[in-house]
């Protein structure tokens, strides 16, 4: 892979990064990215996929109580 076009800007942004995480190289930058970035994405994908689970499990759930307690049925009602 060649080298890639950066603005000077960027550049700075890249310099900066590398002596704050105390990285030598820029490519060791970008495997530390590449790495926090793949991080990141598995941890969304997992989040999402447990928020899809909950959502599927809570509509079963409401349907299941609806067949175990159909609405009117005496006694079953709030008490006063």
């Amino acid at each position: 892979m060649g080298a890639i076009a950066v603005s000077k800007e960027e550049e700075q942004r890249i310099n900066r990064l590398c002596k704050e995480l105390r990285i030598t190289t820029k490519s060791g930058l970008i495997r530390t990215a590449l790495t926090a970035l793949e991080i990141k994405t598995r941890e969304e994908r997992l989040r999402s996929e447990i928020q899809e689970s909950v959502r599927r499990c809570a509509a079963a759930d409401r349907e299941e109580n609806r067949e175990l307690f159909p609405a009117g049925v005496a006694g079953h009602g709030p008490s006063r």
